[in-house]
């Protein structure tokens, strides 16, 4: 199955293809890049990534290596000493602004070139070659993989880094660095050259989305007090002279470089990545712009959208097998059951359903490429309208696949815009009906057809074992009974009445509950039969029996199966081998179906 989700972010890189913008030009190596180049990629914060376009296309990390870098300072140094000597107030100026604050010399964020050479030389070791090692080791832990520095870019850049190279030299005349500062410049050069390709940003910004725990390793790479401040400057700070439109009209965390990538995150639910060279005039990517503010308006990614996180939306999946209907069959349907109940599967979802937990749903479904499924929405409590059209898509696959979903939604959280027409999904108040609906489906699509007004009756075990003479005497002692919906047939606690075999509609057995209310136990149908087990409870009903619509029966009473027993033993003790061995049967299925949920 093909994910609609796929299908939303290869449809939005085509829409956002045609945007102008110039590569970088003062830097010889990336003044040579393709402008065409372009390419998405989206990390859930459990590992997942999609990717569109030239994902696998290598670039330098420039400036996005800013946030990273810092967090390493920051988990170097601590956050007071880090203080010190970097601002987190936005400069609202361009990013190689050549400027320190008046009262204290610091830069005014580690997200500016003055603020990124400073974090640099605030990496824990004894000279600039071995903070660089801990740097390039530090990207690959939250890329996942070992990462590498393109030479080229890093000798083009060094030999033209005439403003950083000032920048480094003031900084240092403000004592800011410490050191020698064409050493911290070089480690800040040579960390920005450091080749990445799309998908290394997108799990690097969702390491930071999860936490500060790397998707795909599941290792811990940065503390969580550290990356709320590192994503905090990156709302402040990322995006240069244009943050304040950035947080406005996207509102996600991010940093941009002069590459043409951009990195965004989504805390708790998606890290996104997104390359094309051609800039805008504040030196930011003029697609990935355009795209992240398509991507979070249509996916209501913006992160002052009021819901909660909803990653993990999947509470629960299982086959249908194992939550069997309560509803009891013919054997000839329960075999066609057993056989295909396997292949469809039941979703229960939780929590409020953005972005995040609609991309876990469909990314589920793609995964089992079920028959048929349940989607179980009892315990949802908000739905995006992102979500809303994820699921929409969700149900076109299926459909394109042969499937369909059913859906259990009693509070309404899901609108369904076709509903009342021929391409509604099946809706149902509890789970019990939406997996009947889905048995009854499988018996359409593999037997003849679910029981409903066929009577089974003749396959009952009751009958179909007997001899010709045993069943003349039993089908005479028959009484042909019938009710109308919610007629009282069997009444909890009175005593044993008879064999019941439907003949057509349904029986449905309750209990009472703790106020009084009817609990629906079990539905009966053509071929199923009922009153039988009372004969194993001191001849004592345990649950009342109604008509759920027009109901029609066979009862062979209590007192016809004491006078058969009694006058005719030889059909007595066929009747009551076929009653024990129907009995065993209910118990072995009722056994199986507890193992296989268990």
């Amino acid at each position: 199955m093909r994910s609609p989700v796929q299908e939303y972010l290869e449809s939005i890189v085509d829409q956002c293809r045609s945007t102008d913008g110039e590569v970088a030009s003062y830097i010889p190596e990336l003044a040579d890049a393709d402008p065409d180049r372009f390419a998405l990629a989206l990390a859930t914060v459990d590992g997942h990534v999609y990717t569109v376009g030239d994902a696998d296309a290598r670039y330098s990390i420039q400036s996005i290596s800013k946030p990273f870098t810092y967090a390493l300072a920051l988990s170097d140094q601590g956050t007071e000493a880090v203080d010190a000597k970097v601002d987190v107030e936005p400069s609202g100026d361009a990013f190689n602004e050549i400027s320190l604050a008046s009262d204290t010399g610091r830069p005014r964020n580690a997200m500016i070139n003055a603020g990124a050479i400073t974090a640099a030389s605030l990496v824990a070791g004894d000279s600039g070659e071995p903070r660089f090692e801990r740097v390039l080791e530090w990207y690959g832990s939250f890329a996942g993989r070992d990462l590498e520095v393109d030479e080229d870019v890093y000798s083009s850049e060094l030999a033209t880094a005439h403003r950083n190279r000032a920048i480094a030299h003031m900084l240092r005349e403000f004592q800011i660095l410490e050191g020698d500062p064409e050493e911290s410049l070089a480690q800040y050069v040579r960390q920005c050259a450091i080749s990445v390709d799309t998908r290394d940003l997108a799990l690097m910004a969702a390491t930071l989305a999860n936490g500060g725990v790397q998707p795909v390793t599941g290792t811990r790479v940065l503390e969580t007090t550290s990356v709320e401040r590192v994503l905090s400057v990156m709302a402040t700070c990322g995006m240069y002279d244009s943050a304040g439109d950035w947080i406005s009209a996207v509102g996600m965390p991010a940093k941009s470089g002069v590459s043409g990538g951009i990195i965004a995150v989504l805390p708790g639910q998606v890290g996104l990545a997104v390359f094309s060279p051609r800039l805008d005039s504040h030196g930011n990517s003029a697609r990935g712009v355009e795209l992240c503010e398509r991507m979070s308006r249509d996916m209501e990614m913006h992160l002052m959208h009021v819901g909660r996180s909803s990653n993990t939306a999947v509470r629960n999946r299982y086959p249908l097998s194992q939550v069997a209907s309560r509803r009891r069959r013919p054997d000839a349907d329960q075999a066609v059951l057993d056989e295909h109940a396997g292949r469809s599967v039941v979703y229960e979802l939780h929590g409020d359903l953005l972005f995040a937990g609609a991309e876990h749903v469909v990314r589920a479904v793609v995964e089992d490429a079920p028959e048929l499924a349940v989607v179980d929405v009892r315990r949802v409590d908000d739905v995006a309208d992102v979500a809303r059209v994820a699921l929409r898509g969700l149900r076109s696959m299926l459909r394109e696949a042969g499937s369909e979903a059913a859906v259990v939604d009693p509070h309404g959280v899901l609108h369904d815009p076709d509903a009342g027409t021929e391409h509604a999904s099946p809706f149902f108040e509890d789970r019990d009906s939406a997996v009947r609906w889905c048995e009854d489906e499988l018996l359409r699509r593999h037997g003849d057809g679910p029981a409903d007004e066929r009577a089974h009756v003749d396959d009952h075990p009751l009958l179909r074992g007997l001899s010709p003479d045993a069943r003349r005497v039993i089908d005479d002692a028959m009484e042909h009974l019938t009710f109308t919906d919610d007629e009282l047939v069997l009444e909890a606690g009175a005593p044993f009445a008879g064999v019941h075999v439907v003949v057509s509609g349904t029986a449905v057995a309750t209990v009472e509950g703790p106020n009084g209310d009817r609990t629906h136990a079990v539905a009966m149908n053509p071929g199923t039969s009922f009153g039988e087990l009372a004969l194993g409870a001191d001849d004592v009903q345990e649950t009342s029996i109604h008509a759920d619509g027009d109901l029609t029966l066979l009862r062979l009473s209590a007192e016809s199966i004491d006078r058969i027993t009694a006058d005719q033993p030889q059909v007595a003790v066929e009747m009551w081998r076929a009653m024990a061995r129907d009995g065993y049967r209910m118990a072995d299925r009722a056994l199986r179906s507890g193992v296989e949920r268990g």
